[in-house]
């Protein structure tokens, strides 16, 4: 299939003298393709242009090995311990300290996509298993992440896949398959849930000596597979697993359910986009044979990305808003508690490894309501002016300012721009300077707190 023409909203941005390359599109990259940037962060992808900046999104730096041992480390203890609130604060320190952003947002939408919850599930050990398989296949083949899903131990349980046996296939696996994972209603009969469920047979649950096992796993029986002839989607065969992935992305619907899930991860929640956004985009998922890495590309260097149809259209999930802020301020670790990070998205809404059900987050307004707002601006009060029982650290605006050699007089000016861009209302924007003009650091924390909790700061 051809690549998008210059007519498509998903050709190539090239900056131009009325459209040009400025601070704005630059921190919109860093919030769609990751959780904010730091000032150094602008201030290169500023200096490299667009294509440059957005393959660094694409081949990031390795994190560092003694970070990636005490991550290590993290997750070990949590699975051994079982301990769910370790295992989130393993995840949120990848999300504040890993260098592969745009990886680590693309399991962020995975774990909501394929919602999975400890609750039923019941096992730490199988909840990081699935998220080291989403983090693994976050960029991949799409068709690759759905097989790997389907033998996915965390997902036997939470969909019932374990129990189904050939004699008695159990359809929720399948009917989440089709219309939550891969097609979307209208788009299979109850007759598809069915054979497909056929095909999903043989994984049953194994059993130590005494009969129970804290950490359930699953093995392949041969004896519990069904064989027979199945009719799913129109094609009859001896399908199995591989069959069911092939057979669903072959038809023309599941190249648009992927764009559209993209669509809205990428663009924006407001509104359903109509065939002239979404035609484009699913040609290009076909054309790339559903590798999703590539698609993403497309996405992050088209126009459509950076016009005012994409900019500030997504409210910040919990974990974008409260991780971001930590990231773009560049928190240091010593002045951080992680629990409270995870504490604080839990109660704006966002429980990690417990989405509230099969369909997982909904997004968009749902984040917004007068409780999990203030939430929010309790995170940023903790953050800015610190909260020694919870172990936050006070920000210290004069080091971060004379880190990057800005003047006390000038600084509440850069922390607009580092948060905001400047786009904020001049009432707001007078509020936050004033707070600030004399440079001290209260003053900068006043200005800095005002920016956190304004309007323009909850969209992404």
């Amino acid at each position: 299939m051809p690549r998008p023409t210059t007519d498509s909203p998903w050709a190539r941005y090239e900056p131009a003298p009325g459209d040009p390359w400025d601070i704005r599109k630059v921190a919109h990259l860093h919030r769609r393709a990751g959780f904010g940037a730091t000032r150094a962060e602008l201030l290169r992808d500023l200096a490299d242009g667009p294509e440059a900046s957005v393959n660094r999104r694409f081949h990031p730096a390795s994190m560092p090995a003694e970070d990636a041992e005490a991550l290590d480390g993290l997750r070990q203890t949590a699975r051994t311990s079982s301990n769910l609130d370790l295992l989130r604060v393993a995840w949120l320190n990848r999300i504040v300290h890993e260098p592969d952003v745009l990886r680590e947002k693309m399991t962020l939408l995975w774990h909501g996509h394929f919602a999975t919850s400890n609750r039923k599930v019941e096992s730490v050990a199988l909840m990081d298993q699935q998220n080291e398989t989403l983090r693994q296949h976050a960029l991949g083949g799409f068709a690759a992440m759905l097989e790997a899903v389907i033998a996915d131990p965390a997902m036997l349980v939470w969909l019932d896949g374990g129990t189904s046996k050939k004699e008695k296939p159990n359809e929720n696996f399948a009917r989440e398959f089709l219309e939550l994972f891969t097609l979307g209603v209208g788009h299979y009969t109850e007759r598809d849930i069915r054979e497909a469920a056929r095909a999903f047979t043989g994984w049953v649950k194994k059993d130590t000596r005494g009969g129970f096992m804290e950490t359930p796993t699953f093995r392949h029986d041969p004896a519990q597979v069904d064989r027979g002839p199945k009719t799913f989607l129109d094609q009859t065969g001896a399908w199995g697993p591989s069959d069911i992935v092939r057979i669903v992305l072959d038809r023309p619907e599941a190249a648009e359910f992927l764009a559209r899930k993209l669509y809205r991860w990428f663009i924006s929640e407001e509104s359903r986009p109509g065939p002239e956004l979404i035609g484009p985009l699913a040609e290009e998922v076909r054309r790339q044979q559903f590798a999703i890495g590539p698609v993403v590309g497309t996405i992050l260097r088209s126009r459509h990305f950076y016009s005012a149809a994409s900019y500030r259209r997504r409210i910040k999930s919990p974990v974008e808003w409260s991780a971001g802020l930590v990231r773009m301020l560049e928190i240091p670790r010593a002045a951080l508690n992680p629990l409270a990070l995870s504490a604080a998205v839990d109660a704006q809404g966002q429980e990690l490894f417990a989405p509230p059900n099969v369909e997982g987050w909904v997004g968009g307004g749902t984040w917004i309501n007068s409780s999990t707002l203030l939430e929010r601006t309790n995170w940023a009060a903790d953050v800015v002016w610190g909260r020694s029982e919870n172990g936050l650290a006070p920000f210290d605006p004069i080091a971060w300012a004379g880190g990057y050699k800005i003047p006390p007089g000038r600084a509440a000016q850069a922390l607009a721009e580092l948060l905001l861009q400047n786009d904020l209302g001049p009432d707001a924007r007078r509020s936050a300077l004033e707070a600030g003009r004399d440079g001290s650091a209260d003053g900068l924390r006043r200005t800095l707190q005002r920016l956190a909790n304004c309007a323009e700061a909850q969209l992404s």
